[in-house]
């Protein structure tokens, strides 16, 4: 219930959840492009190589992580605004 309320209070506006999953997104780029450079000069230097496989390595679980936070953000914001109770009227209730 903890995880639900603070998606909630962190779902306050869409803006700031699509941030925090775009954050989540570069942030996983950049250790591919990492992890990426690190098997390109593996032959080189390759203490350097195994140090950017590591960095790389904890750059893609920060942004896998992040993007599921942002991502659970989003849907929790629309599906809050999707099944949002709506103040009904005493005028349409006796309408029908």
């Amino acid at each position: 219930m903890f995880i639900v309320r603070w998606l909630g209070n962190l779902a306050q506006n869409y803006q700031r959840c699509f941030l925090i999953f775009a954050t989540g997104l570069i942030t996983f780029m950049i250790g591919l492009a990492l992890f990426y450079l690190s098997a390109k000069h593996y032959d080189a230097q390759p203490l350097l190589a195994e140090l950017l496989t590591l960095v790389s390595l904890l750059l893609f679980a920060i942004g896998i992580v992040t993007a599921m936070i942002g991502y659970l953000s989003l849907t929790y914001y629309r599906w809050y605004h999707f099944f949002k109770k709506r103040n009904t009227t005493q005028g349409d209730d006796d309408a029908s």
